[in-house]
C-alpha cells in the first residue's frame, strides 16, 4: 500500500503546464493548471477494464466538463494515458486559460499537457513499477 505526491511542469511562461498527482495503490489523482487563470474546467475519470479481444487493457471514461469550458479536451487524453499505461483508476481534473488564446497557442497548451503527462508517467512508473 502507498501514497506517493508527484509534481512535473512542462513548458514557459504563460505556455507552462503543472501537474500535481496523488498516486495510492487504488487510484491516481491528477490536476492539470496553466495559463494565466487556473481553475477548475473539466473532469474526467478513467477505468481500466479488459479488452474485449483479449490481452490489452481498455478504458471506460466519464466526462464532466463545466458549461462553457473547453478544458476536457486536456483531461480525457491525459486520463486515457495514465490509466491505459498504469493499469490505474485515473481522475484528471483541469483547468488552463489565457485571455484570447488564438488556435496556435491552444495546440501548444495542449502538447505541453501531453509532454508533462508523459513526465508523470515516467514518475508513476518509479513508484508501482512496470
Amino acid at each position: 500500500m502507498y501514497l506517493e505526491e508527484i509534481k512535473v511542469s512542462y513548458g514557459e511562461g504563460r505556455y507552462k503546464i503543472h501537474i500535481s498527482s496523488v498516486v495510492t495503490s487504488d487510484g491516481i489523482s491528477v490536476t492539470i493548471t496553466g495559463g494565466e487563470k487556473p481553475h477548475v474546467g473539466g473532469v474526467a475519470l478513467c477505468v481500466p477494464r479488459s479488452g474485449r479481444s483479449g490481452g490489452k487493457i481498455s478504458c471506460d471514461m466519464w466526462v464532466s466538463p463545466v458549461p462553457g469550458h473547453k478544458d476536457t479536451e486536456v483531461a480525457v487524453p491525459v486520463a486515457e494515458m495514465v490509466c491505459l499505461e498504469t493499469g490505474q483508476t485515473t481522475a484528471v481534473v483541469t483547468g488552463i486559460h489565457i485571455d484570447n488564446a488564438e488556435e496556435r497557442e491552444i495546440r501548444v497548451l495542449v502538447e505541453n499537457s501531453r509532454q508533462a503527462a508523459l513526465l508523470l508517467i515516467e514518475q508513476i512508473r518509479q513508484i508501482v513499477g512496470d
